[in-house]
């Protein structure tokens, strides 16, 4: 069942875990501030936000599931003033696949989209990011913003990185940057040179990477981020 929540002339700090389907509606003058945190293998995942007048929508996404996830998320900022966030911490491991397609869409002018997208792929896994901001030709002095990065453990792993802008004004702030990469050497040379393992290197490196993340939940869901990581690296 879908979880629906709507907020008019307030604000609301919310932590959620394992989440199938969710529906935001932010009314006039409305703030929320949304933890969410998934641990459980899901098939799919969708999350719609309608963002009114000088409302504000804050979601901090960290996926932490063993398994594959299909995840549509998107954010329709529909009046002058309205904002949206949007950061994803991921890692996928074992033959998992991971898409994360994240969508701001400008339907008026004066109004803010910003995503940051961070992923770790292990083993013969794949991570997928993806999406479309897309400023409309009456959403001038607007502002969009995406930004993927993407860690390879192995040679097997697989990540992709599909920003995408679509701008109809040009009296706009828009960027967008991706980058894919493979594990350094340079930074585990240096950790094995201090005599870690090759896997304790791997984990203090992937640590530094998707653990900042965890500072935005509970001391209960950060323990439990914490440890997955150790698990899985």
């Amino acid at each position: 069942m879908p979880t629906n929540l709507v907020l008019n002339n307030e604000s609301k700090t919310l932590e959620l875990l394992n989440i199938d389907e969710l529906n935001l509606k932010l009314e006039n003058n409305s703030n929320l501030t949304l933890k969410i945190a998934n641990f459980k293998s899901t098939k799919s995942l969708k999350i719609t936000a309608e963002v009114a007048s000088n409302s504000k929508v804050s979601v901090i996404f960290g996926d932490f599931s063993k398994g594959g996830i299909d995840a549509k998320i998107l954010f329709n900022l529909n009046e002058e003033g309205a904002e949206a966030t949007w950061d994803l911490a991921s890692l996928s491991t074992g033959d998992s696949k991971k898409t994360f397609d994240v969508s701001f869409i400008h339907n008026v002018g004066h109004t803010k989209g910003i995503m940051n997208n961070y992923g770790v792929s292990k083993d013969n896994s794949e991570i997928v990011f993806s999406g479309v901001n897309h400023i409309k030709t009456n959403a001038s002095k607007s502002e969009t913003r995406q930004n993927a990065k993407i860690i390879v453990f192995d040679k097997e792993s697989k990540g992709h990185a599909y920003p995408i802008l679509k701008i109809d004004n040009n009296d706009v702030i828009a960027s967008h940057g991706a980058v894919v990469g493979q594990l350094s050497d340079e930074h585990m040379f240096y950790l094995m040179s201090r005599g870690l393992t090759q896997d304790e290197a791997k984990n203090i490196i992937t640590l530094g990477y998707l653990s900042p993340i965890s500072k935005h939940f509970s001391e209960d869901v950060q323990n439990k981020i914490l440890t997955r990581i150790e698990e899985e690296i």
